[in-house]
């Protein structure tokens, strides 16, 4: 292995990889994938966001966003909607199906998650995501 094999970043994105293929593969069936599926999750926290909001609560630049709430809306998952106070905002709404469609997927993302961790005990599990938690705030904090 090089060194860049080693380090922890290359290490984690390739972790990270893995574990996406996998819950992408059992949330094709359903025709979502995983940034799909978490644009559906925010806004299961707070239904009605701006697409900018959205886009920044899941980490996604504008364009992505964009193609993102297209394709949700072509399968009637979410609905776009102007505000009454500025009509360049537009918000995202979960529908019913979209809503109901969650509630299946978040069982599917839990099984696939616990499925993938399995080889770690619930101590490291829990020391494991504290780690990562603490090199995600310490890798925002600093800009």
């Amino acid at each position: 292995m090089t060194s860049l094999e080693e380090s922890t970043g290359f290490l984690v994105v390739r972790t990270a990889r893995t574990m996406k293929k996998a819950l992408d593969a059992k949330l094709s069936e359903y025709g979502l994938t995983t940034s799909q599926l978490t644009v559906l999750n925010a806004l299961a926290k707070e239904d009605g966001l701006s697409l900018s909001v959205v886009g920044k609560r899941v980490y996604l630049d504008k364009p992505a966003i964009t193609g993102l709430a297209d394709r949700l809306e072509k399968d009637n998952f979410v609905e776009r909607r102007r505000t009454s106070t500025d009509r360049r905002v537009i918000q995202l709404f979960l529908t019913n199906k979209g809503s109901n469609l969650l509630q299946e997927l978040d069982e599917i993302a839990t099984k696939v998650d616990q499925q993938l961790v399995s080889v770690l005990a619930p101590k490291e599990l829990t020391e494991f995501r504290n780690l990562l938690n603490c090199i995600w705030e310490g890798a925002n904090n600093s800009n």
